[in-house]
C-alpha cells in the first residue's frame, strides 16, 4: 500500500495545447514535425526579424515560455521530494535538510473518519447504544494521566505517536528491509485467560482486538500492518515469563502486556517486576496493558506514570464493566454483544470450562474495549498528521528511549532473594536512579520466538523424536535428560486434542532428570560483546562478565516427595562447584500456587569462562544427587535458563 500519494499530472490535453517545441511551434493534435508540414507560411521562430508577428505577440510567447519554465521546475521538485532517497529517514536525519511535507489527500481523511465512525457506532449498538456503551467502558478500561506532562500530550496522543513513529520507521529502513508496510506489533502475555481456555484460541480477546483495529490502521493516509501475539501460556506465574519477554513477545513488539486476574494475588510486587523488564525491551517504553483492575495493581502505574516511566498504559477489565440489569433482560431484548452471554465459544465439555475463564462473549467486550480505545489514538494521529505536515520531523526529534534508567522500585524487592535480576540496582551517586543489566533467557516453554533452548545444551540430553504428548519409557532416563511435559500438561494437552486442538500453541515442556540421567552441560553465551568485550589474556574471571544464573524449574504441583531444586542438584559454574550457601531460593516473585519454582546461582569466585570458537560463554552443569529423586515422585526440571550479564 503506498504511504502517501504523488500529485498528479494535468491531463495531457491540458500540456500539449500550451507546449512549444524548440522551434517555438504550437503543438497541436500531433507532434511538431506535422504541424510544420501544413503550416508551410508559419515562421520557425516568433522572435526573428522575419516575423510578421507584434510586439503583443512577442510577449504573448515570452510569458507563456517563462510560465511553462516554472511549472516544470515546481513540477521536477515535487517528484524528487517524493521519489528520491531524500524521503527516508537519514536524509532526514541530514544536517541543514529541510523537513519533508505531504500532502494527504482528502478524501483518504474523510474516508479514515468515516470508518472509525461506523465502528464506533457498530460498539455502541452492540452494547446497548451510544450511553450505555460509554458507561460501560468508562467502567472497563483504565487510563492514566501525568499531570506534568504537556497538555497536548495526554496518554491517547503517546499512543497516537507510537503510530506515527511506526511510520517513520519503515520508512527509514525501507531500503534495507523486507517488510512491505510499516508494521505496529502487539504481544500479549498471560495465561489461560489470555489464552482463551475453554474457547477457541483465535476467540481470545486480542484477536478480536485485532479484527476491529486491524482494518483500520491498514486505510490510507496509514498503511499500518497491525501484527498481533497472543503468547500467553496456561498455568504460569509472571515470573520467570517476565525475565524472558524478548523470547516470548518478540524483541519488536511496541505493546506487551500481562493478566493477573487469578494466580498473583492482590499485591504490586509482582506487577513492578515484570514491569521494569519490559522497560528493558528494544522499543523502551513499551504501550504496558494490564488485565486487571486491582487497586494495588493500578497505582503502581500511576506511580510509574508520575515518575515518566510510563507514558500510556492501560488497565482491562471485563465481566465487572457490565450493567449488571442488561444481563438479567430476556435473552432477545438484551444488546447484540451481551446476548448468549453464558456460552463458552468452544464445543461443551472442552477443557477449561470453568467458573474464572471468561466465556466467548466476554472475550468479545474485551476486546471490543481495547479496540475503542486504540482507535481513539488513531483518530489522534490522524489529527497530528492533517495539522502538521511537518509531523515526521517532529516524530524523529522525538527520542522516548529511557536508556536504560529506572526509578527506584517502589515495592519490597528485598525479601526476593534476587534484587539485581529483578529490578536493577542504583548508581553509585544517586540511589533514586537505577540501571538493570543485560538479562538473557533461554526457555522450553511454547510459544518461543527466540533463543531456542537447545542452543545452550552442550551434552547429556538423550535425544528423543517422539510426539510429545506420548509417554516416555523410564529407560529414556537412564543416561541423559529428557525433554518432556508434566502428567497434568499431558493429560489436558490430550483432552484439548480430542476437540482438535482448538487453536493453541502454549505448551510447557521441560528437561527432567533423575539420578541416573546424568549431568547435563550448559553454555550461556556472553552476549555483551559488542558493548563491553572480553579481556581475554589467558583465563577469563567470569564474575566480570556474570553477575548471576537463575534456573526454574516447571511450573506444577506433584506432591511432597518431588524434587527439591535446592537440595537435590548440585552445581557447577565456569567449572567449579557452586557451594550450598551459594544457591538460593527467589522468594515470592517466581511462585506459582504457593511454590516458589526458582533458584539463583552465585557466580564462585574463581569461576572461569570458556570459549566456542571466538565467543566466550559460562558453563554451567547440573547433577541430581537426592537419592531418593523419582518420575514417580517428581523428577527434577528445568524449564527456564536465565542469566544476568555484568557490564563491567
Amino acid at each position: 500500500m503506498e504511504m502517501h500519494r504523488r500529485s498528479k499530472a494535468p491531463p495531457n490535453n491540458e500540456i500539449d495545447n500550451n507546449n512549444t517545441n524548440s522551434s517555438g511551434s504550437t503543438k497541436r493534435n500531433g507532434s511538431g514535425s506535422s504541424v510544420r508540414s501544413k503550416h508551410h507560411s508559419r515562421p520557425g521562430n516568433p522572435y526573428t526579424a522575419a516575423s510578421q508577428t507584434t510586439t503583443t505577440d512577442i510577449v504573448l510567447f515570452r510569458s507563456i515560455q517563462i510560465l511553462l519554465a516554472i511549472a516544470v521546475c515546481w513540477f521536477l521538485s515535487l517528484i524528487i521530494s517524493v521519489d528520491s532517497p531524500a524521503s527516508n529517514g537519514d536524509a532526514l536525519r541530514g544536517s541543514g535538510s529541510a523537513p519533508i511535507t505531504t500532502v494527504l489527500d482528502p478524501k483518504d481523511i474523510a474516508d479514515a473518519r468515516d470508518q472509525i465512525t461506523k465502528v464506533r457506532e457498530e460498539f455502541y449498538t452492540r452494547y446497548g447504544g451510544k450511553s450505555e456503551a460509554l458507561a460501560m467502558l468508562n467502567r472497563g478500561l483504565r487510563t492514566f494521566e501525568n499531570e506534568k506532562a504537556a497538555k497536548n500530550m495526554d496518554s491517547v496522543r503517546f499512543t497516537a505517536d507510537r503510530y506515527l513513529r511506526s511510520i517513520v520507521r519503515y520508512e527509514e529502513k525501507q531500503s534495507s528491509s523486507a517488510l512491505q508496510q510499516a508494521e505496529f506489533i502487539m504481544a500479549f502475555g498471560g495465561y489461560s485467560v489470555t489464552v482463551g481456555r475453554g474457547n477457541h484460541f483465535e476467540q481470545s480477546y486480542p484477536f478480536v482486538m485485532e479484527k476491529v483495529l486491524a482494518p483500520i490502521l491498514a486505510l490510507p493516509p496509514f498503511g499500518v500492518k497491525l501484527v498481533v501475539r497472543n503468547s500467553a501460556i496456561g498455568g504460569i506465574p509472571s515470573f520467570p515469563y517476565g525475565w524472558c519477554l524478548p523470547n516470548f513477545l518478540g524483541e519488536d513488539a511496541d505493546a506487551v502486556s500481562w493478566d493477573y486476574g487469578m494466580n498473583e494475588g492482590n499485591g504490586a510486587a509482582g506487577l513492578e517486576s515484570y514491569v521494569r523488564q519490559a522497560l528493558m525491551m528494544p522499543k523502551s517504553p513499551p504501550l504496558f496493558i494490564l488485565l486487571d483492575m486491582k487497586r494495588p495493581r493500578l497505582d503502581l502505574l500511576q506511580k510509574y506514570v508520575n515518575l515518566g516511566f510510563l507514558p500510556d498504559p492501560v488497565a482491562l477489565g471485563g465481566r465487572d464493566s457490565v450493567n449488571k440489569k442488561l444481563l438479567q433482560l430476556p435473552e432477545t431484548n438484551k444488546p447484540p454483544g451481551l446476548q448468549k452471554w453464558d456460552e463458552w465459544g468452544a464445543p461443551k465439555g472442552s477443557p477449561g470450562q470453568s467458573p474464572w475463564h471468561p466465556k466467548k462473549m466476554e472475550h468479545e467486550l474485551m476486546g471490543w474495549m481495547m479496540a475503542m480505545h486504540m482507535i481513539d489514538a488513531v483518530e489522534a494521529a490522524l489529527n497530528v498528521m492533517e495539522e502538521d505536515p511537518n509531523w515526521r520531523e517532529i516524530i524523529l526529534q522525538q527520542n522516548p528511549s529511557l536508556g536504560g534508567k529506572l526509578p527506584s522500585p517502589k515495592t519490597d524487592v528485598e525479601k526476593t532473594g534476587a534484587v539485581s535480576i529483578l529490578h536493577g540496582a542504583p548508581s553509585n551517586d544517586d540511589s533514586s536512579k537505577w540501571s538493570m543489566n543485560r538479562v538473557s533467557c533461554r526457555t522450553s516453554f511454547l510459544p518461543n520466538m527466540f533463543g531456542n533452548f537447545n542452543s545452550i545444551i552442550q551434552s547429556g540430553v538423550t535425544k528423543d523424536e517422539d510426539d510429545m504428548l506420548q509417554s516416555r519409557d523410564d529407560s529414556l532416563f537412564n543416561g541423559g535428560w529428557v525433554m518432556d511435559v508434566g502428567k497434568v500438561e499431558r493429560e489436558t494437552k490430550v483432552k484439548v486434542q480430542k476437540y482438535g486442538g482448538l487453536g493453541y500453541i502454549d505448551m510447557k515442556t521441560a528437561l527432567y532428570g533423575i539420578p541416573s540421567s546424568g549431568t547435563l552441560k550448559l553454555w550461556l553465551p556472553y552476549e555483551l560483546s559488542a558493548t563491553n568485550p572480553v579481556q581475554s589474556t589467558g583465563d577469563v574471571l567470569a564474575e566480570k562478565y556474570f553477575n548471576s544464573v537463575v534456573l526454574c524449574e516447571v511450573n506444577e504441583k506433584r506432591g511432597d516427595k518431588e524434587c527439591n531444586m535446592l537440595s537435590d542438584l548440585a552445581f557447577e559454574v565456569g567449572n567449579v562447584a557452586v557451594a550450598k550457601a551459594g544457591v538460593t531460593q527467589i522468594k515470592g516473585v517466581a511462585s506459582y500456587l504457593k511454590k516458589d519454582i526458582c533458584i539463583r546461582l552465585d557466580i564462585p569466585n574463581d569461576a572461569k569462562l570458556s570459549t566456542k570458537g571466538s565467543d566466550f560463554g559460562l558453563p554451567v552443569d547440573i547433577t541430581v544427587t537426592g537419592s531418593d529423586v523419582s518420575r514417580e515422585n517428581g523428577a527434577c526440571s528445568i524449564s527456564h535458563v536465565i542469566w544476568e550479564h555484568n557490564a563491567g
